[in-house]
């Protein structure tokens, strides 16, 4: 009979121990460098797709821009008063109304609403656009502005310098007032010296003072 030896059996076993646990370190291997391929891979898509969305993105905003210029420019229409008085020019939607009045008891009132301009002598009609050339010098009238500004029982006012970015002339500065523009009327005007009188553009709402300062007024000019 033959003998086996039992140091031979270990040996054998051992020896199966290592190859599995060498498969097993490769498989190991395997599977971590399939892995961070696949992450690498992953993130370098992520990053393309990001890309391409932000060009997209962008090449829709410069298209819808577009579209919005050219319906702007068809949905606005100007208004531009007497030459005697400035030339002052507005742009506004041609879905309001106008109603200018060179009559009254200023050289020029023009009173500008969504829909119907409601009466001019009510007063407590409020509208979205106004243009007053005031036959005051322009540190009188703004005097009265200064004056309820610095009366601490007053209206609150905001007062500050500003320029039209379209004007015809750069040098002229008038003045931004924010709060109580007309007796019971909260809004946003800007005044300016014209010649020997003021020239006044104001909203007496606040729903259209978005607008009203950012696109009435950066189109809006005068002759000096």
């Amino acid at each position: 009979m033959k003998k086996i030896s039992q140091d031979g059996m270990i040996s054998g076993t051992a020896i199966a121990l290592i190859g599995v646990c060498v498969l097993l370190v490769a498989a190991i291997i395997f599977g971590a460098t399939s892995y961070s391929g696949e992450k690498k891979y992953k993130n370098n898509a992520d990053q393309l797709i990001a890309t391409a969305v932000t060009l997209a993105n962008t090449k829709l905003a410069a298209q819808l821009n577009a579209k919005f210029q050219a319906e702007n420019d068809a949905t606005v229409t100007s208004y531009t008063g007497p030459s005697q008085y400035g030339s002052v020019t507005v742009y506004y939607p041609k879905s309001w109304s106008g109603y200018v009045d060179t009559a009254g008891g200023n050289p020029l009132e023009a009173y500008f609403n969504p829909g119907v301009v409601p009466s001019v002598n009510d007063q407590s009609s409020i509208f979205a656009l106004r243009i007053e050339v005031v036959a005051t010098a322009y540190n009188i009238q703004l005097a009265q502005y200064t004056s309820q500004q610095n009366n601490q029982q007053g209206p609150i006012l905001s007062i500050t310098p500003y320029s039209l970015s379209n004007a015809t002339d750069s040098s002229i500065v008038g003045v931004m007032i924010n709060g109580l523009v007309r007796p019971n009327k909260q809004g946003v005007m800007v005044m300016f010296p014209l010649r020997t009188d003021t020239l006044e553009i104001w909203t007496e709402s606040a729903q259209y003072t978005k607008l009203f300062t950012s696109q009435i007024l950066q189109s809006a000019t005068f002759q000096p």
